[in-house]
Order: structure tokens, then C-alpha cells, then sequence
């Protein structure tokens, strides 16, 4: 089968010096640049791959990160397929401000952007290092459960190269797989690295937490019945022994006071009662802890 072309255009969204300039500039191949520059607007970038028997050309706009070109760089998400979401793993505050890029890729797209990629960078600064990928993935899995979009993550380092390529492969296959155009596993393979985040993801594991808690709460429960029959069952034993010591001293005067046979006859009535009683907790105790494991 004749492969197809496909153009793609994708946006690096991110607070300034998080490094998509330096992304950008690593996946084009000039290496990485330790002096930063800052991006006025957008800066532009084109690039072919190929996916099997596919072209893809990658049309990357990387915009400025600052407040001041808010205005300015509003136009360029239009027309926009997916974006990286890049934020800096020494600074939190870059993780959390992503919320804003998401929302405003959405909106100024018209919703054309609904495929994206955060990206922690500066990975190979392990001692400074402030967000951990737990972290990350708790906020990327936050960020799916408000825009029901799913989200992908990877840590990148510009400076190593660490999955820059990685990253827009997985990015051209993904956008390929949306366009009904299916790559097969001999062609590419997903990283160990790309983790996956899915809104339903949030939910199942919200269902698996609410499950655990109810597990967790019949746990407790079973155990506050067990000891409440235990106390039941150790008080009225307490009871039925007083009772029949009194049958027995009273059995003892039954030669010398023959009226002691009415009060015995009443105490083993008592005594039928409270096994009857025993019987009935016991049954109770055991339907309500049956009806708790059900829920």
C-alpha cells in the first residue's frame, strides 16, 4: 500500500525558560544551548519523519512563555492538532501553571488541540531536582479528569537528549492513530518511558479507592460486631452462671423447704430466655456483618 503525507501542526506550550527552545532545537538537530533566548511571540520550526510507509511533517511553533506576549501568541493555536505541555522539574510552580496552557490550547483552538504531551524537563539535573514523577503523574491524571482528554507524559532533557525524539515520534504516532492510520508494532514501538493517562484511568482508580475504603470500613465494622458479641456473650455467661448456682443452692434446701421448686422452675425459665436471647444476637450480628461484606 502506497504510504500517505500528513502535515501536523503542534505547539510547545510552556512558562519561558522551561526549556522548549531548547527541545525544539535538539529535536532539529543543533544541539543544546546553554545561554537562553528569549522566544519573542512564537518561533517556528518544520521537520519530516517517516512512520512506516507515512511522511509526517511536524510544523512546531514554540511560544513565548512570558505574560507580556499573552495577547500576541493567541493567534498561533489556531489550527493546531496536539501540543507539548513543558514545565521544568526544578520549579513546581511550572508544573502547575501547565492548567493554564491546557485551557487556553483548548479554547483558542476552537478545540482542534485535544492531544497532549507534558513533558518534565531538565530531567539530568538529579540533585536539584523538585517534582518528583509521581507528582507529575498525579497532576497529568488530574488535568485528564478536567478535560476529559487524555494526557501523556514523559521527562526529557534537552541537554542530554534524553526522549526529545522519543517524544515526537510518539507524538506522530499518536496523531497517525487518530487519523485511522494504524502502525504496526514491528514498525514502532512505544517507549518503556510514555506513560499513558487516561480519564477513565482517574475514574477506575476513584471506584478502586472508594471499593478499598468500603473494604476497609466492613473490616472495621466485622471487628466492632465481633467484639460487641464477644462482650454479649461473656456478660450473659456471667448471668447464666449466677442462675444456676442459685438452682443449685436452692436444689440443696428442696429436702427442708419444698416452696424452693416454684422459684427453680422460674429461674430455668429465665435461663430458656436468655439462650433463646443468645441465639437471636447471634443470628442478627451475623445477618447484619453478611449484609455489610454484600455492599
Amino acid at each position: 500500500m502506497t504510504g500517505r503525507q500528513f502535515v501536523f501542526k503542534i505547539l510547545l506550550c510552556g512558562d519561558g525558560a522551561v526549556g522548549k527552545t531548547s527541545i525544539r532545537e535538539r529535536y532539529m538537530g543543533k544541539g543544546f544551548k546553554g545561554s537562553y533566548l528569549k522566544t519573542i511571540g512564537a518561533d517556528f520550526a518544520s521537520k519530516k519523519l517517516k512512520m512506516g510507509d507515512h511522511e509526517v511533517t511536524m510544523q512546531i511553533f514554540d511560544l513565548a512563555g512570558q505574560d507580556a506576549y499573552v495577547a500576541a501568541r493567541k493567534a498561533f493555536y489556531k489550527g493546531g492538532r496536539a501540543a507539548f505541555l513543558v514545565f521544568d522539574l526544578q520549579d513546581e510552580q511550572t508544573l502547575i501553571n501547565l492548567r493554564k496552557w491546557a485551557k487556553d490550547s483548548i479554547e483558542y483552538s476552537n478545540g482542534s488541540i485535544s492531544t497532549f504531551i507534558i513533558l518534565g524537563n531538565k530531567a539530568d539535573l538529579v540533585e536539584t531536582r523538585m517534582v518528583s514523577k509521581e507528582r507529575a503523574i498525579q497532576f497529568a491524571r488530574q488535568l485528564s479528569a478536567e478535560t476529559g482528554l487524555d494526557m501523556i507524559y514523559l521527562e526529557t532533557s534537552a541537554k542530554t537528549g534524553q526522549n526529545i525524539k522519543e517524544a515526537f515520534e510518539f507524538l506522530a504516532y499518536t496523531l497517525l492513530k487518530e487519523s485511522n492510520i494504524e502502525i504496526p508494532p514491528n514498525v514502532y514501538k512505544i517507549p518503556e518511558s510514555v506513560e499513558i493517562i487516561t480519564p477513565q484511568g482517574i475514574i477506575s482508580q476513584t471506584i478502586q479507592e472508594e471499593k478499598q475504603g468500603i473494604s476497609n470500613v466492613s473490616s472495621t465494622v466485622n471487628e466492632k460486631v465481633e467484639e460487641v458479641k464477644d462482650q454479649l456473650q461473656a456478660d450473659l455467661q456471667g448471668t447464666i452462671q449466677q442462675l444456676e448456682l442459685r438452682i443449685t443452692n436452692l436444689e440443696q434446701k428442696m429436702d427442708q423447704t419444698p416452696d424452693y421448686s416454684k422459684e427453680i422452675a422460674e429461674i430455668k425459665e429465665q435461663l430458656s430466655e436468655i439462650e433463646d436471647r443468645v441465639k437471636r444476637m447471634g443470628h442478627v450480628l451475623k445477618t447484619i456483618v453478611e449484609s455489610i461484606n454484600k455492599a
